[in-house]
């Protein structure tokens, strides 16, 4: 055999990796892989909360419009609180003691409660009507103002700090963050 192709054992070279640098290895890879599905569970959870309160503003916004639209009865909005949100908004019964509705109020006030209920099942909601919107006789209607809020826990997130824009009214108890959205607006 030709003396280039033999291999000599007693240099003391070493060829692959040992067992040690194998197990390094994978710790690293470890530790990267934790780190990756945490930035994962933390971008979904945040996510999560955006889309809440994203779809919590077009509610918010939604009632102001329909307030707009039926001004004759825009006092009557006012009479939407916080204790007529239950059920799953799976059916058309969310509202407390929803009436068939004969009125158009009643009928926006069923339907804005049932969205707000499957859009985001803890969330309660208030409409506040201040002022006359139409007058009795002839002439121009007194000013009005509406203000529409929304609350609800959200258990991801964590107690808040400092002092918010809007403090909540009717959540109490959230062991997580109490998100609120309140629009108010003439008519």
């Amino acid at each position: 055999m030709p003396r280039h192709f033999r291999m000599s054992r007693a240099s003391g070279a070493q060829s692959g990796f040992t067992l040690l640098e194998v197990m390094i290895a994978v710790v690293i890879l470890s530790v990267g892989l934790l780190g990756m599905a945490l930035l994962q569970s933390t971008s979904l959870r945040a996510a999560q909360t955006t889309n809440e309160r994203s779809q919590a503003t077009m509610l918010v916004y939604e009632m102001m419009d329909m307030v707009r639209t039926n001004r004759r009865q825009a006092s009557q909005y006012g009479l939407i609180r916080e204790n007529q949100f239950f059920g799953d908004g799976r059916n058309g019964a969310c509202a407390t003691g929803a009436p068939v509705p004969a009125q158009r109020w009643a009928a926006d006030r069923n339907d804005w409660v049932c969205a707000v209920r499957r859009a985001i099942p803890d969330a309660r909601g208030r409409v506040t009507v201040t002022g006359a919107v139409v007058p009795v006789g002839p002439g121009a209607a007194t000013p009005a103002t509406i203000e529409v809020r929304l609350e609800w826990c959200d258990p991801r997130g964590g107690a808040m700090s400092g002092t918010p824009e809007f403090a909540p009214l009717f959540t109490v108890g959230c062991t997580g963050t109490t998100n609120v959205i309140v629009a108010r607006s003439g008519l």
